[in-house]
């Protein structure tokens, strides 16, 4: 008996001649959680201690352990406080903290991926993206070693050299060529640091 395929793939690829699915649609950029993301920790850690307060002087109430309760010993204490010249600035300093809390939570998340040049969504991260600056200016000559550092739009390179007259420009023509693939060039900041001897490394 035999059986006709009928469950096909409701998006079929187009004919390209060669069997070759279309290309993927391009990725979403990679972003960081951002700086709210230390106080979320934080936040929580405090809300889960006083939930042991809680649960601790409910169960003094109900006699199951023995102990004097820590929340109406507390709220007495506070009720018994007068007005004094220290609350001015705690007042102060709590009000710009929440403020600090509330315009840390609205900014954007941090990027620290940059896009290639590609029609299926590639991304490099920043620290990836200083190692192929690295590799780049370590390759020029008069260069002794290299390490860099990268941002979303910028790239700084620093190199001991040999000689000091042309470096920056070579590093800077190297790195430029390196980093050609992504879809924004960052800016190239070269620094040059005179090292008569040492052994030639890539940081």
């Amino acid at each position: 008996m035999s059986q006709t395929l009928t469950d096909r793939d409701p998006h079929p690829a187009a004919d390209t001649g060669s069997g070759a699915r279309d290309a993927m649609p391009s990725a979403g950029q990679r972003t960081g959680t951002g700086r709210i993301g230390v106080v979320g920790p934080v936040l929580a850690v405090l809300l889960a201690a006083l939930g042991v307060v809680l649960i601790r002087d409910a169960l003094i109430a109900f006699d199951v352990i023995p102990g004097s309760a820590w929340l109406p010993a507390t709220l007495d204490g506070l009720n018994e406080l007068t007005a004094e010249w220290w609350m001015v600035p705690a007042g102060a300093g709590a009000a710009l903290l929440g403020l600090w809390l509330v315009v840390t939570a609205l900014r954007p998340r941090s990027r620290k991926a940059v896009p290639v040049t590609s029609a299926t969504g590639v991304f490099l991260h920043t620290r990836d993206v200083a190692r192929l600056a690295s590799d780049a200016a370590g390759a020029v000559d008069g260069v002794l070693s290299a390490a860099s550092t990268a941002s979303h739009r910028a790239v700084t390179v620093t190199v001991r050299s040999t000689a000091t007259a042309g470096i920056a420009d070579g590093v800077t023509d190297a790195v430029t060529r390196r980093l050609s693939a992504l879809e924004t060039p960052p800016q190239i900041k070269v620094r040059v640091r005179p090292q008569p001897h040492a052994r030639k490394e890539v940081t």
